[in-house]
């Protein structure tokens, strides 16, 4: 990398701290830090070079020069360094990606580093900032569309909306918040999805998505997982270490355990121990419960039905069950006794699973996702942290999968919704059953 004068990384500094201050006023600073995600929240003098060059309006991120960096986001001591780190005349090589004509004053396409710092952009000699005369026009005049179409959001005028957000993209092309926004407005719009019948007006605010629906065809209601960014994991869990942050798309999760009635619509031939329509089905192993998906997924339209990732399952289980107490939303060893045994001691056949639904739902609506029975997975058992891209997702690779939620024969220690627990992938038992899930169809 070119070496400066002391003075020139001062004037440097002086010329930041000027163009943070216009962005400031301006109102965009707390937009940038959103567009750089969680990067923002540790590399923060780097958001603020970054916000004010002109890489965010065109949508130019980390991601584009540092890679997704999935290790070095969830470990939290900074020990696993970012994906790319160019130093020096790599820093050419990234910029040559976009701009593949070269530099647009000078067509050099060697050391940009030369005259541009890597996140800012500005000439580390510069003497003024660049003329933002009209950046600014250009800026007010999305500003002035941006809040429209989020007052209109507001009163529900969804045409209305869409072109004043259809506005505002034409000036910052695949600026987030906005086209966030828009991805919405169309959702709403034209709410329909394959496979799905809507069962009221209520939506999820920042997706559109509709938040109550039933599978086309079968009494399976389902409920919107909004997703985001949630904490996996518990540090005094060996298994469950360490706490780290993944990244979930939005998805439909069941709102009860899929029901020996249910299952017997598309198999007719019940594997259950404990016999009950309205019970949960039990007695399957993980590729039973992928063969009846298969045919679920062959009879509704868009297909799609899946078991729930372990992230998925887990997100939705803290995201949903906090401060109830697990007496009133769970069914397990305390309170699913069917016989009473010989003093302490109790044998397995004195419990036995409950009718979906009968205890209390939790904030989303959702029944029984902890206790009842086992829920499987999707996941292969490995070694957290989760990385969906590490092979534990894919349904032929060998090994134990995982289950989750404890069952009416357990003890309260196994409802934590960060209790790992695995069996072989063609065990049946009279514990483990399944719930349903969904990624959002496409349309």
């Amino acid at each position: 990398m070119a070496r400066y004068p002391l003075v020139h990384y001062a004037r440097l500094i002086f010329l930041l701290l000027a163009a943070i201050a216009a962005a400031a006023q301006t109102s965009t600073n707390p937009e940038r830090f959103q567009q750089a995600g969680v990067c923002a929240r540790c590399h923060v003098a780097q958001v603020l070079e970054w916000s004010v060059s002109g890489h965010p309006r065109a949508a130019t991120g980390c991601e584009e020069c540092h890679g997704p960096s999935k290790a070095h986001v969830t470990d939290e001591r900074n020990h696993v360094k970012p994906d790319k780190m160019p130093l020096g005349a790599a820093i050419a090589g990234l910029c040559q990606a976009c701009h593949t004509q070269g530099c647009p004053k000078t067509e050099r396409r060697a050391s940009c580093e030369s005259c541009h710092d890597p996140h800012a952009l500005f000439h580390p000699k510069a003497a003024n900032l660049p003329a933002r005369g009209s950046e600014d026009d250009v800026l007010r005049r999305f500003e002035s569309h941006l809040k429209q179409g989020e007052s209109l959001i507001e009163q529900r005028n969804w045409n209305a909306a869409r072109k004043e957000l259809q506005a505002a993209l034409r000036l910052y092309p695949n600026h987030p918040r906005a086209s966030a926004h828009l991805a919405m407005v169309n959702r709403r719009l034209n709410p329909s999805l394959p496979g799905f019948d809507i069962l009221d007006d209520q939506f999820d605010a920042e997706t559109g998505l509709p938040l109550h629906v039933r599978v086309s065809g079968m009494p399976v209601e389902m409920v919107l997982i909004p997703g985001g960014e949630t904490d996996l994991g518990n540090d005094a869990q060996p298994s469950a270490r360490p706490v780290h942050t993944v990244s979930i798309a939005p998805f439909y999760l069941a709102r009860t355990e899929l029901t020996q009635g249910v299952w017997m619509t598309l198999d007719p031939a019940n594997p259950s121990v404990h016999r009950g329509d309205d019970l949960p089905v039990n007695n399957i192993s993980w590729e039973d419960a992928q063969r009846w998906i298969a045919e679920l997924n062959g009879r509704v339209a868009g297909g799609g039905f899946r078991l729930p990732s372990e992230a998925e399952w887990e997100s939705a289980a803290c995201a949903a069950s906090k401060d109830i107490d697990p007496g009133e939303r769970a069914w397990y060893r305390e309170n699913s006794m069917t016989a009473a045994g010989s003093g302490e001691f109790r044998e397995l056949d004195a419990y036995a699973p409950r009718r979906v639904g009968a205890k209390r739902p939790d904030r989303v609506g959702i029944f029984d996702l902890t206790g009842n029975v086992w829920e499987w997975c999707s996941t292969l058992m490995k070694a957290y942290p989760y990385d969906p891209g590490d092979g534990r997702e894919s349904p032929d690779a060998p090994g134990l999968r995982v289950l989750r939620g404890g069952g009416f024969a357990d003890s309260a220690v196994y409802l934590a919704p960060w209790f790992r627990h695995a069996e072989r992938r063609d065990r049946r038992l009279p514990f483990n059953g399944m719930r349903l899930a969904r990624s959002v169809p496409a349309r």
